[in-house]
């Protein structure tokens, strides 16, 4: 049980500390009263209001009700007290309802100072923001412009430039390759089978001729062995001499058979011609031997069988060496036209040859120029993109100030969020790692929560010690005691 003493000063202590309370309550209401007239003055004077009596009506109606407000906050300790001394329940009730009321009248003064200071870093954020929308707006502004000076970039030229190369070069490519394979397919298409068919008929007639050969020599042979035969039987009993001629004219016309059996077309003329020589030449010499040695009617016969076989020869050469004639007449025939032929195809395929390189140098040229266009662009579009690039520059420069007051703003709007304790819960409420990731809701609902319970602390802070004073002051008089 403590003393009487200890308990009045510290009842008196406890009233002394509500009228604080209250006091203060009164001070903040007054100051929101002020804080409210001023925003309306400068609310009139962001209008243009130049009316002194319309102006001081409105700040009068904004601050009075406040006034009132912070008036009505001294009422809370005497309702409080005539609560503690009625005994009447109805009037108990009565001014415990009223005492309520003014508590709540407090719980809505300080919420309202908490949501008004918490509204003011809220103000500072948005203006913030909005200044970071309108540096968005403004930086979407110069990129749209940027956008409309910068037609095309490096990149998208070198891109261009080299699809206009390729597309040429592929151009030039599949000219050529269209004229090759034309040119090869017309010279392929020349035809050279009639080498081989004439070819085939000139042997043909080679071994037609050679047969005709053989019959000549072998009619040729035997129209002198008969002859000859006659000549010696006619010429009998000759010397020595005419047998060694004799044998030597055997001997040589067995080497002139063996001579044109060998022989081909271009020798046979040479070797006939100079075995016949031999053989006339070695005859004459005979047919003096058989002269000298013979007379009278015996040259007369030979010099007759001499003229028969001569004539005979005639005969058979000519009959040999027209149809020899005609024949190589023909060979040389068929020889010529292979030849003229091989010299068309070859002069058609030199001809295709010499178009096709002309064709190909004349793509060349335009593929050349084409180039030459193409370069010429290049050079044009670089110079363009110069200026463009410099314009550009400048729009960047200015996008580059933006960012940077952008940049500026966010940081203070991070300054503001990180050092006010809403944000923070708010943060660490929805699981954040950084208070400008939460929701706005999330931000309400913490400032409600934590204001709510601040104001409803300080609203009924005053009656309580005004409660506990006047309880503790029964237990210090002597007429309470007895009671």
């Amino acid at each position: 049980m403590y003393a009487k003493e200890y308990v009045s000063n510290y009842s008196r202590f406890l009233i002394r500390l509500a009228w604080s309370v209250e006091i203060i309550a009164v001070l903040i209401g007054l100051t929101i009263s002020i804080v409210v007239a001023v925003a309306a003055y400068n609310s009139n004077i962001s209008e243009d209001q130049v009316n002194l009596l319309g102006t001081a009506s409105a700040i009068a109606v904004s601050a009075l009700p406040f006034v009132l407000i912070a008036v009505v906050e001294t009422c809370k300790i005497p309702l409080t007290f005539a609560f503690m001394s009625v005994r009447n329940v109805p009037w108990r009730l009565m001014f415990l309802l009223f005492v309520l009321f003014l508590c709540s009248i407090t719980f809505e003064t300080m919420l309202n100072g908490f949501e008004r200071n918490f509204a003011n870093l809220n103000r500072a954020i948005d203006s913030r923001k909005n200044d970071i929308e309108n540096a968005n707006s403004e930086i979407a502004l110069l990129e749209n412009r940027r956008n409309h000076v910068v037609k095309f970039t490096e990149e998208e030229l070198l891109a261009e430039i080299e699809a206009n190369r390729s597309e040429v070069d592929s151009g030039y490519q599949q000219a050529i390759q269209r004229i090759d394979t034309k040119t090869k397919a017309v010279i392929t298409n020349i035809d050279y089978s009639f080498k081989g068919k004439l070819e085939a008929e000139i042997i043909r007639l080679e071994n037609v001729r050679d047969g005709y050969y053989q019959n000549w020599r072998a009619e040729t042979q035997s129209v002198e062995e008969r002859f000859s035969t006659l000549l010696m039987g006619n010429i009998s009993g000759s010397a020595d001499e005419r047998e060694r001629l004799l044998g030597e004219l055997k001997t040589l016309k067995a080497e002139f058979t063996e001579a044109m059996a060998s022989a081909n077309f271009f020798t046979r003329a040479n070797r006939e011609a100079k075995y016949r020589a031999l053989i006339k030449e070695k005859e004459d010499q005979l047919a003096q031997i058989t002269t000298g040695y013979l007379g009278g009617d015996a040259i007369e016969k030979q010099s007759t069988m001499e003229t028969q076989l001569k004539m005979q020869l005639e005969f058979v050469n000519k009959k040999y060496s027209g149809r020899v004639a005609d024949l190589n007449n023909r060979i040389e025939g068929l020889k010529q036209e292979i030849k003229n032929r091989l010299n068309s195809n070859a002069k058609l395929k030199n001809n295709l040859e010499s178009r096709s390189s002309a064709d190909k140098a004349r793509f060349t040229t335009i593929r050349k120029m084409q180039k030459e266009e193409i370069d010429q662009y290049f050079s044009n579009k670089l110079t363009e993109l110069e200026q463009i690039n410099e314009r550009a520059f400048e729009y960047d420069e200015k996008i580059f100030t933006i960012n940077n007051t952008k940049r500026e703003l966010q940081s203070e709007i991070n300054h503001l969020i990180n050092q006010n304790q809403i944000y923070r819960l708010a943060m660490y409420w929805d699981g954040k790692e950084s208070a400008t990731e939460v929701k706005r809701t999330t931000v309400g609902l913490i400032a409600l929560l934590w204001f709510g319970s601040l104001s409803l602390i300080t609203a009924i802070c005053g009656v309580m010690l005004a409660l506990a004073g006047f309880y503790l002051k029964r237990f210090t008089e002597p007429e309470a005691a007895s009671t």
